[in-house]
């Protein structure tokens, strides 16, 4: 007789299921994630920028002009905008497309659900001559498309940056600090709630750093790793036509790739093909704008405020010095390090720390490749700046907190900062340091906002006075309170109750969790061959 073997099924309870070591810290570490998330949503999405500014409406108005009049010039949005060009008639952006063209469907989708809402350019005060206002319906939709292209994407870049530092080190509460001190101790924080391309830029070339690090850093050749190095290559080349100075981290990441790739042709090969949509993009834009494909907005800047004259030489594309780009000069390395004026390190002191950190991070013989593309990007990002000319256009960002050029390349600064753990001095330093930077932005994004290009010294004239005297810029708790009087400081107290909710929830899960030394090393992702 034929006996059919019995399989036994074992039913395992949920609540052992769960109770296992593994789940249970993946669970906390999604707790915590989830709680540092809303954190950084809270603080990007409180405030609400008022004030009219160039930069951010000429990114706005193509995507206005697109969904409202089925064309990317400006005409209609022109009148009082300084960042604007002009080419046989018609006006356009002068900046790069890329963050205008996403903008795009994000306004469509909001004039389908709003239908009332409508975009308008900048409106003329009545009893103040020759000056200019945006009208509320424009702020709110403003704040909206700022809030899902740049401020939500700004905040999961801090937690893949935290997940990344935990890869890196193995230590959760140090990596959570780290993480935290990018997202609200630099100027991520002020770039984050305002439509500029730069934060953008960051989260894109650190997402497609990631990509490489995780999918393609010494992987065994498959069509995943070529998938990875296209992602790559997508992420870095939009990033590109939003910014076009990025073209130089986006080639460090690609020197990278070929540094850490095991069949490196093929994967650079893919990283390349990643690149070309982005490129095409820009190209079919500016033929269709410019009549070449290689010209752009910044050729034909039309603006008392910017010197430049571009000459043409190659497709449209001009020689670096018909843009302004000129040898740095010490002066203007010290002005965007240290300067009064626009010095990275003296709104974010906490950033001096990436010169022990690289010392520390150097001793990690598996980071090589890395230490070398956090080194290049940091160096080649201030010479770029430095170079720069000395209009509003400049070295200086025009108004701006310190120079906002600099953003994307923030992320790759803190990642050789976690690792000077090790020392107690180094430790306190991070901590005190840290604090400084937070303190030093929430008070420049809560009461001051980006600094005058004519105030050579704003962090003693427009950001101590500001704060201390109570003028409290516009956030939703005030927005919402007009009818009962209520601002200043008053307007902020809710912000510090949910925030201190989050914070002490995820103390607690800190606390519940394995205890694990800051110098704790555990192996990256797999090791160059």
């Amino acid at each position: 007789m034929h006996v059919h073997p019995m399989v036994h099924r074992v039913n395992i309870p949920y609540h052992l299921l769960m109770s296992h070591p593994e789940n249970s810290e993946r669970n906390r570490r999604e707790s915590i994630g989830l709680a540092f998330f809303w954190l950084v949503v809270l603080a990007y999405g409180f405030f609400v920028p008022s004030i009219l500014s160039w930069n951010t409406e000429s990114h706005l108005y193509p995507a206005f002009a697109a969904v409202d009049h089925g064309t990317m010039r400006i005409d209609a949005y022109e009148k009082g905008l300084g960042d604007k060009s002009y080419w046989q008639g018609h006006y356009y952006t002068d900046k790069a497309p890329g963050l205008s063209f996403l903008a795009i469907p994000v306004y469509a989708a909001m004039r389908v659900a709003f239908p009332k809402v409508k975009a308008s350019g900048f409106h003329l005060y009545k009893h103040i001559k020759n000056y200019y206002y945006i009208p509320d319906s424009v702020k709110f939709l403003r704040y909206a498309i700022t809030y899902l292209l740049v401020s939500l994407p700004s905040a999961a870049l801090a937690v893949l940056l935290w997940l990344f530092l935990i890869r890196l080190t193995g230590n959760v509460g140090w990596s959570l600090a780290v993480a935290a001190i990018y997202a609200l101790g630099t100027i991520a924080y002020v770039y984050s709630i305002w439509f500029f391309s730069h934060q953008l830029c960051a989260v894109l070339l650190f997402a497609s750093f990631l990509l490489l690090f995780y999918r393609v850093r010494g992987q065994p050749p498959s069509r995943g790793v070529l998938l990875g190095a296209a992602g790559a290559g997508l992420l870095a080349g939009y990033s590109v036509i939003s910014e076009y100075p990025t073209i130089i981290i986006a080639g460090l990441l690609g020197l990278y790739l070929l540094v850490v790739a095991r069949r490196k042709l093929m994967t650079a090969a893919a990283f390349i093909i990643g690149m070309l949509p982005a490129a095409a993009l820009n190209i079919g834009y500016n033929l269709a704008s410019f009549g070449k494909p290689l010209a752009n907005g910044y050729n034909y800047v039309h603006s008392l405020a910017y010197h430049t004259h571009v000459h043409p030489v190659f497709l449209g594309l001009g020689s670096p010095a018909s843009y302004g780009i000129q040898a740095p000069s010490l002066n203007t390395l010290y002005q965007i390090t240290l300067g009064a004026y626009r010095g990275l390190f003296l709104i974010n002191p906490v950033l001096l720390l990436f010169i022990p950190g690289l010392y520390f991070m150097w001793k990690r013989r598996d980071l090589r490749a890395e230490w070398w593309l956090c080194l290049l990007v940091v160096l080649l990002y201030f010479l770029l700046d430095a170079s720069r000319p000395p209009d509003t256009n400049g070295w200086s960002g025009g108004s701006s907190v310190a120079s906002r050029h600099l953003t994307p390349m923030v992320p790759f600064m803190i990642v050789p900062i976690i690792f000077g753990l090790r020392s107690q001095t180094y430790r306190v330093a991070l901590a005190v340091l840290g604090a400084m930077s937070i303190a030093l932005m929430f008070m420049t994004v809560s009461s001051t906002y980006l600094f005058p290009y004519t105030d050579h010294n704003p962090i003693v004239n427009e950001v101590f006075p500001s704060f201390f005297g109570g003028q409290i810029e516009q956030n939703w708790v005030f927005l919402w309170s007009a009818n009962y009087g209520l601002d200043g400081f008053a307007t902020l107290l809710p912000f510090f109750a949910v925030a201190l909710i989050l914070i002490g929830w995820m103390v607690r899960l800190l606390a519940a969790g394995p205890k694990r030394s800051a110098t704790a090393r555990p192996a990256v992702p797999s090791e160059v061959s």
